[in-house]
């Protein structure tokens, strides 16, 4: 049975906002969450990753690119990929994370187990062809399906819908 996320802290979660593309994706999210959607609300949204000084550092300074001092004050959520029960805790509190902590390789495996486990939906930014979550995916009805539309995979579950996983290139996100 599909988890219900529409009550959760957070539409979306940016994990790893302090890293180099990170940053990037916190600039742009800021950049296009402006205003509401079509139901009138706004994007609930946090950043996530280990350093809360860093994850300071970086909605300053998309504060001050944007000339948005708003974006100082969304929230912050402390998150460590050897950290399981971090991790479990960051994924109850979001719809969807958007995982910026790479290389996928080495830490995308845990990321994606703990969304599967606690229902959230995942998405990240890796590239990398050899990437596969095979693993946490095949027990737990999350069917990796890759369809290769401009460099786009996405994986959906085939079970009764709910969490579902994509893949997005950097050079995608503009």
């Amino acid at each position: 049975m599909a988890t219900e996320t529409s009550n959760r802290p957070y539409q979306l979660v940016i994990f790893g906002a302090s890293g180099f593309t990170g940053q990037y994706v916190v600039e742009e999210v800021a950049r296009t969450a402006d205003g509401e959607d079509y139901r009138g609300q706004e994007l609930r949204w946090a950043v996530a990753g280990r350093s809360q000084k860093k994850l300071e550092k970086v909605l300053s300074w998309a504060a001050e690119r944007l000339g948005k001092p708003q974006l100082k004050s969304i929230d912050i959520v402390i998150c460590d990929i050897n950290d399981a029960p971090s991790l479990a805790d960051m994924c109850k509190k979001a719809s969807v994370v958007l995982d910026c902590v790479g290389p996928y390789r080495f830490y995308g495996e845990a990321v994606v187990k703990a969304c599967i486990e606690n229902g959230a939906h995942f998405l990240d930014i890796s590239g990398e062809p050899k990437v596969s979550f095979k693993s946490p995916c095949a027990h737990n009805g999350l069917c990796a399906c890759c369809s290769h539309y401009s460099n786009f995979h996405v994986a959906v579950q085939i079970n009764g819908g709910g969490r579902g996983w994509g893949s997005f290139r950097p050079a995608d996100l503009h």
